[in-house]
This record gives structure tokens, C-alpha cells and sequence, in this order.
């Protein structure tokens, strides 16, 4: 993998992760969301006070995860070569979020799109541009997306409107995302980062101590929605059937085709 996938600045107290994958619109892998999970704990242990994620470029913050990579997956779990959980950098990056003490901002300077939707839905705030969208597209993929990113975004944005935007896999306009509750604010793509730096400066004068404890009670809170074994066994099952269906085959080809995906439930 290109070691400049995922690159990293500071601004004062402010720590920055660059999604820099233009040439596949910044889509992320496993070992860039592993990359991404070791920067943000990094950007706590050296004291930073909040942290943005952001999209090389002014069009894509994320166009998801690297769908190139699925097969190889698939055929991996399938040929008892892997665990499910070791391709799941996804799952396990994004749980840390709501581990780290400070803040975490998604600053959707592009279209946010599959897993991006799920980066962000793990962050603490999302603000975005005006004439971005924001799509999950796993049932046109032949996916089922794991449960613990179907939690986050029930939470985000209630169960009624989680289902339009998992079983429709419809895009959505930003403006349409700010008022189902995704977003915290939409604004013209030349004032975005100034406001977001300037979030950053308003938590930078908050107390610490009171913004990591009150983030631990916050995960705490919703720590009754976590599965059983039994039930995470259960859709681990629902996952791995569909990555091996005749139907994922034909999502990946059509993809590659650029043609719609003829799917027959198999």
C-alpha cells in the first residue's frame, strides 16, 4: 500500500487526517482505516484537543470502501484462509472513536458515500458543504452492512430514517442530510474549514476533563444496544452469505461494467 494514503497535519491544537486517495475518490481500505485508528489515538496521546477528518480534493470526502478489495475477501473467508474480523479495520477503527477523549470532526468538503457515511456517523460532529450528497449504496452492492454501523446511524438519525437511507441506497442532498439530523450544519464550500477550525477553537477553551468524561458517559449510555454473541454469530452468518452470493458477483461486475445490477435473490 501507498504510505501516503492517509496523511496527517496539526493546526494548534487541532490534529488533521487527510483521506489522499483521489485516484479511487478516496476510498479507504483495511489497512488505511488501521492507519487512521493509530493517527487519532497518536493525535491524543500528544495532547491535541480535537481532531478533523477530511477528504483530499473539493469533491469526495470518502467515496466508501474499496470495492476492488471484496472479492479477495470473500474468497479468502470462503477458502477458510481468513476470519471476518480481520478484514473488519472498519469495525474496529470506528469503534475507537467513541473511545478517544476529544472531539472528532468530519468535515465533508465532498460527497460522502457507503463507509464514508459510516466515518462520519462515528464522529462527534459532521459539517458540510452545500452541493455535496450523501448515499449508502450496500443494497445495490449486494452487501450487508455490519451491525454496529446500522446502530450508529439509527442513533444519528432515528430507525425510520436509517431504513430509507440503507434500503433505498438513494443520495441525498446535504441540505436534505442537515434536516433528517446527519448533519450539524451545511455551509458554502469556500467558508466550511474556517467554521470547522473555528469549532476547534471553541472546544480548545473547554474544559478537557469535562469533554473526555462527559464523551465516556455518552458511550456508556447506549453500551445496552451491544449484541449478544449469539446475535453477533447471527449476522456475522447474514454478512458472509451475502459476500459469497451470486448476487455480490454481479454488483461487482456491473460495477465495473458501469451498468445497473441485475440481481435474482441468490
Amino acid at each position: 500500500m501507498k504510505d501516503d494514503l492517509i496523511l496527517t497535519e496539526q493546526k494548534g491544537t487541532t490534529g488533521i487526517i487527510l483521506i489522499n486517495n483521489p485516484e479511487k475518490r478516496n476510498a479507504v481500505n483495511n489497512d488505511m482505516l488501521k492507519i487512521m485508528g493509530d493517527e487519532i489515538l497518536k493525535m491524543e496521546a500528544d495532547g491535541l484537543r480535537s481532531i478533523i477528518i477530511k477528504g483530499a480534493g473539493d469533491k469526495i470526502f470518502c467515496s466508501g470502501y474499496d470495492i476492488s478489495s471484496f472479492p479477495k475477501i470473500a474468497s479468502d473467508i470462503m477458502n477458510g484462509n481468513s476470519e471476518l474480523e480481520k478484514h473488519d479495520n472498519l469495525r474496529m477503527t470506528l469503534r475507537g472513536f467513541s473511545d478517544i477523549g476529544v472531539p472528532i470532526i468530519a468535515m465533508l468538503n465532498g460527497h460522502c458515500i457507503g463507509a464514508g457515511v459510516d466515518i462520519a456517523g462515528a464522529c462527534d460532529f459532521r459539517y458540510a458543504a452545500a452541493g455535496i450528497k450523501v448515499k449508502l449504496p450496500p443494497a445495490r452492492l449486494g452487501i450487508v452492512y455490519n451491525p454496529e454501523g446500522i446502530r450508529r446511524l439509527i442513533n444519528v438519525v432515528g430507525l425510520a430514517r436509517a431504513k430509507e437511507m440503507f434500503l433505498l441506497a438513494q443520495a441525498m442532498t446535504a441540505e436534505e442530510a442537515y434536516e433528517i439530523g446527519f448533519l450539524n450544519k451545511v455551509l458554502p464550500k469556500e467558508e466550511l474549514e474556517d467554521y470547522v477550525l473555528g469549532i476547534c477553537d471553541i472546544i480548545a477553551e473547554n474544559a478537557p476533563l469535562s469533554i473526555k468524561g462527559m464523551k465516556k458517559i455518552f458511550k456508556y449510555c447506549l453500551e445496552h444496544q451491544n449484541l449478544s454473541k449469539e446475535r453477533n454469530d447471527d449476522t456475522a452468518g447474514l454478512i458472509l452469505k451475502a459476500m459469497n452470493s451470486e448476487d455480490a458477483i454481479e454488483a461487482f461486475i456491473s460495477f465495473l461494467e458501469k451498468r445497473k445490477p441485475v440481481f435474482k435473490g441468490k
